[in-house]
């Protein structure tokens, strides 16, 4: 009965291990394609805004689709914020206000969308530079 279970754990152990390194395996697999990923929208997109308020834009997408938000108002007050692409695809911008509470919606593959900034809103167009 004993060499039964020693048969058993022979047998049993080596799947074991086998499993756990295709996990292994997949979870390189899956970092390197994040290591060589680039955003298809990466580079430097200026345009402006405009609606109850108006200004420029400046958007700088990072090979990560990460991205860099710099709103100027007429009156030459810039702001500076943080936030991401949502599709790869499609390049929608993902939806997180500045500190101020300025947010754009829209896509870079329409190269336009809207914008609202508390009560105002209107709409933003850019273009790749």
């Amino acid at each position: 009965m004993i060499k039964n279970q020693y048969f058993k754990l022979l047998i049993i152990a080596p799947l074991f291990l086998l499993s756990s390194c295709s996990e292994i395996v997949d979870n390189v697999h899956q970092n390197n394609e994040q290591e060589n990923y680039v955003s298809p929208y990466m580079g430097k997109w200026v345009g402006t805004y405009s609606g109850e308020v108006s200004g420029t834009l400046i958007l700088n997408i990072s090979k990560s689709g990460s991205m860099e938000v710099t709103r100027t108002v007429n009156n030459n007050v810039e702001e500076v914020y943080y936030t991401s692409l949502q599709g790869a695809e499609n390049g929608s911008l993902s939806p997180s206000p500045s500190p101020k509470g300025f947010t754009l919606y829209g896509s870079l593959h329409t190269k336009s969308g809207t914008w609202k900034l508390q009560n105002w809103s209107g709409s933003w167009s850019v273009t790749k530079q």
